[in-house]
């Protein structure tokens, strides 16, 4: 399911930016005998660290025919309340249950070393086993990728 994602992903991606990343992680617990697959894709408008990037982590699920997509587009720089405000109205609008949270880093007191908004929001999908699933399927990450390409360019 992972692989399908990705491929899919990487083709309705590329109508709305472009994907800067492709990462596979596996992990093995020492204490049960599980191991776990993620593929995470850094999706941007442009290689440039001022712009906002979004990550998407596919997470294979235990029946294997089901994948949990979690999203995480961060930008960079300090916001006002009034710009984090609009730009998590902005972001609702589009996707209801998406979240926002604020990171600010210091090194000293007073002094920001880092700041940035992120908004994240996540959803499953099932691997399609009909035709008419497999439309809701394509449907789905067509909607998903128009979404995302919308989330990266929102400005302050």
């Amino acid at each position: 399911m992972l692989q399908l994602m990705v491929e899919r992903l990487g083709e309705h991606l590329a109508a709305h930016g472009m994907i800067t990343d492709i990462l596979l992680r596996s992990d093995r617990s020492l204490v049960a005998d599980e191991e776990s697959q993620e593929v995470i894709l850094s999706f941007s408008i442009a290689e440039d660290e001022n712009v906002p990037e979004a990550s998407v982590h596919l997470f294979s699920l235990q029946d294997e025919g089901s994948c949990e997509v979690e999203v995480e587009v961060t930008f960079p720089g300090e916001w006002s309340n009034e710009q984090s405000s609009r730009l998590w109205e902005q972001a609702k609008a589009m996707i209801p249950e998406i979240s926002l949270t604020e990171k600010r880093r210091y090194l000293e007191p007073g002094k920001i070393a880092e700041a940035a908004m992120m908004l994240d929001y996540h959803f499953v999908v099932e691997q399609p086993a009909a035709e008419d699933e497999e439309k809701q399927f394509e449907t789905l990450l067509e909607k998903f990728s128009a979404d995302l390409g919308v989330l990266v360019r929102l400005t302050k």
